[in-house]
């Protein structure tokens, strides 16, 4: 018994040598853990470095380049072209920032304003012509790569957004095009024309099928302040979203730029579906006054505008 005492006695104390190792190590381990995490903790928030002075004149330069960027847009709103954007994709942003573009914007009365720009037949636009865009919301985006005008696009999105709230969903299924997507578009349209009227010259067919689809450098959507909404139908008229957009659309600015009586005059069929920005104030006169926007400019210039 005396033996098996000692025996039970040193594995007792064997154990709790062990067990005074094992609660050593763990708080050896819980110290270091916790000097770790205060030096990480240091670290993370420290004080930025003071600016240097070079920093700063960096940043007075940018800010005085701001200053004069915003400055050279509020003055330049009456131009018709833009240098930037060459290109169909480099003529984007994102739509977060439309609300901003568009609060620099200048709605002016001359001819010559950006937003009365005529664009038809006897009117084109300048070779190499370019226009800020802005992808227009998801919501009203038919397609969703489908740009606008920056300048106006936060009208557009007023407009659908005010439709919405009447239970009327716009969709915008065109709007800015480049050249070379017109082109293509006009060049599918003199080829309907051909197969539809053999008899027709080439000059004829070209003629016809400018009166459907403009001859490139012709079109508003080039010009980047038209749209057209939900279906390139004649039935659109039909439509509740028609109906809402003849009696809406010139508060925020648009007007239906095609009627049928005016045929001889914009030298395009009857399109419903096609609406153009031009300003709340022009829209509704335009309007009052029963024109499309030929005769509107032709009023204006006898004004001196």
């Amino acid at each position: 018994m005396a033996v098996l005492d000692r025996t039970t006695r040193r594995l007792i104390e064997g154990l709790k040598a062990r067990v005074k190792f094992l609660t050593v190590l763990v708080i050896i381990l819980s110290l270091a853990l916790t000097t770790m995490t205060i030096l990480y903790i240091r670290k993370d928030t420290e004080a930025p470095p003071k600016a240097t002075s070079s920093n700063l004149s960096s940043t007075k330069e940018i800010s005085s380049s701001n200053v004069l960027q915003s400055s050279s847009l509020v003055n330049e709103q009456s131009s018709d072209i833009s240098s930037e954007d060459e290109s169909y994709s480099s003529s984007t942003s994102s739509e977060t920032s439309s609300d901003s573009v568009t609060a620099n914007a200048i709605l002016g009365d001359s001819t010559s304003s950006w937003n009365l720009k005529l664009v038809n037949g006897k009117n084109s636009l300048p070779k190499g012509y370019s226009v800020k865009t802005t992808t227009i919301k998801s919501a009203y985006n038919g397609y969703g790569y489908i740009t606008y005008d920056s300048r106006a696009i936060s009208y557009l999105h007023a407009m659908c957004a005010a439709a919405e709230k009447d239970g009327i969903h716009l969709s915008v299924i065109s709007g800015f095009r480049t050249n070379e997507k017109q082109q293509s578009l006009f060049n599918n349209q003199v080829a309907k024309q051909r197969a539809n009227n053999p008899g027709l010259s080439e000059e004829e067919l070209i003629k016809k099928a400018a009166t459907v689809s403009a001859y490139p450098g012709t079109s508003e959507h080039e010009l980047g302040l038209a749209v057209d909404f939900n279906s390139v139908e004649e039935t659109f008229e039909n439509t509740s979203q028609f109906q809402w957009l003849q009696a809406h659309a010139e508060e925020y600015g648009f007007i239906m730029r095609y009627a049928r009586e005016k045929q001889s005059i914009t030298g395009v069929i009857y399109e419903p579906w096609h609406y153009r920005f031009v300003g709340e104030e022009h829209a509704k006169r335009i309007n009052d006054l029963g024109y499309c926007l030929e005769e509107y400019i032709d009023y204006l210039k006898k004004l001196g505008k």
